[in-house]
């Protein structure tokens, strides 16, 4: 794009709400032009993250060797050593991931507390050739998604040198399946679901449970229009035994436009990554945590698993799954809060045991006030020979003594 792009699409590339396609003709541009930096100055209003993250970006752009080769997607490496750390106020403790250009590390603050750490090598980026996607979806996320206990919560966004970098909740020790507090356990592993669903099939009423949990937090993110896009047991982390959607890197407010990205075996076969999407993942995640990674019945349910709960109507269970993970978007639930109602509704409670303890309450009909006249008028005459008797006693014992 060698002429400026129109105002309309700055503003939408500075909120997040551009596609993949027209942010990839965007910033290039935007990256070597001082008038569109400061529009979008104006936009931000003096925002210090977004300036951050599009600065991070625009001076990776200016300062890329010209004569550098441009290396495939596969060929970049993490820098898995850590020696280049230069980080201020985080202490590397250990690595617990690494993909093709960002590194997570556990870290531990000034004051002592532990955190995940995550730097993404924007040289690295550039040589390659590619966007700096996370940066949007970080932006994106920060800005618009409210805390919720059930989406992971980013603590702090920084640029260092060529190192983008953000810190978020420390994933519970798949070990011991405890938070970290004072002492970080010396083999510590992040507790994933994909660790949990490895262990073998999980309780349906837990199952149920988490997965319940899991789609109240993408109604948070859903709610505002943003698609996770990459939802699956790697990526859903335990922090304090509260699951969590995590790695957000796939985010995006574009949800019309054709996407391949996302993992295979949670993609629906239409391909359409948009809310339903994600209502699609949890369905098949739903699946796993109850049979395990078997996926050739799908979706029926074992008989064992079937008569494993006493909560939850598993006929209704299997329709939701089923709902939920239709090969048509259109035939999905169309959002995280429509599948959870649907799925809340699969309860199997009934309140019958509550009225079987209630005594039935006989109801008589009142009787009318009894008179009492003719009973007193009775007893009086039958008194009447003794009251007699009475006074001829007293006049004979004046009379004679």
């Amino acid at each position: 794009m060698s002429i400026c792009p129109e105002i309309d699409l700055l503003r939408k590339l500075e909120s997040g709400d551009l596609s993949d396609a027209q942010a990839d003709e965007v910033i290039p541009h935007f990256a070597g032009c001082d008038a569109c930096e400061r529009t979008l100055e104006r936009f931000r209003g003096g925002s210090l993250d977004s300036r951050v993250l599009r600065a991070a970006l625009r001076d990776e752009a200016a300062e890329a060797d010209p004569g550098a080769t441009t290396i495939g997607i596969g060929t970049a490496t993490p820098d898995r050593s850590g020696r280049n750390w230069d980080i201020p106020d985080y202490d590397r403790i250990r690595m617990c991931g690494a993909g093709a250009f960002g590194t997570v590390w556990a870290v531990r603050d000034r004051v002592g507390m532990h955190h995940a750490l995550k730097t993404i090598d924007l040289s690295r980026l550039k040589e390659a050739n590619v966007r700096c996607r996370e940066s949007t979806a970080l932006e994106a996320y920060c800005r618009k998604v409210r805390r919720h206990p059930n989406l992971i919560q980013i603590n702090h966004v920084g640029v260092r040198g060529s190192l983008l970098y953000y810190t978020m909740e420390l994933a519970d020790d798949d070990a011991t399946r405890r938070p970290i507090r004072d002492v970080f356990p010396e083999n510590y592993r992040p507790l994933t679901l994909d660790h949990v669903i490895r262990r073998g099939s999980t309780r349906p009423d837990t199952a149920v449970e988490v997965v319940l949990r899991l789609l109240r937090g993408l109604s948070r993110l859903h709610e505002t229009g943003l698609a996770h896009r990459d939802i699956k047991p790697a990526n859903i982390i335990f922090v304090n035994r509260q699951p969590k959607l995590a790695d957000i890197g796939m985010i995006t407010t574009d949800t019309q436009s054709p996407s391949q990205v996302g993992t295979p075996d949670y993609m629906p076969p239409d391909g359409k990554m948009d809310e339903t999407a994600d209502v699609y993942a949890l369905g098949r995640v739903l699946y796993e945590m109850l049979v395990g990674r078997d996926r050739e019945k799908f979706p029926v349910l074992p008989d064992d698993v079937r008569a494993a709960s006493d909560r939850w109507d598993m006929d209704q269970i299997v329709e939701f799954i089923e709902t939920a993970c239709a090969p048509h978007a259109v035939d999905r639930y169309a959002t995280a809060e429509h599948a959870t109602d649907a799925l809340e509704r699969c309860r199997d409670v009934s309140l019958d045991s509550l009225f079987d303890r209630l005594e039935p309450i006989a109801r008589s009909t009142p009787s009318r006030p009894q008179d009492t006249t003719l009973p007193v008028i009775l007893a009086l005459i039958s008194a009447v020979p003794w009251f007699l008797a009475a006074i001829v006693a007293i006049v004979l014992i004046n009379k004679y003594l």
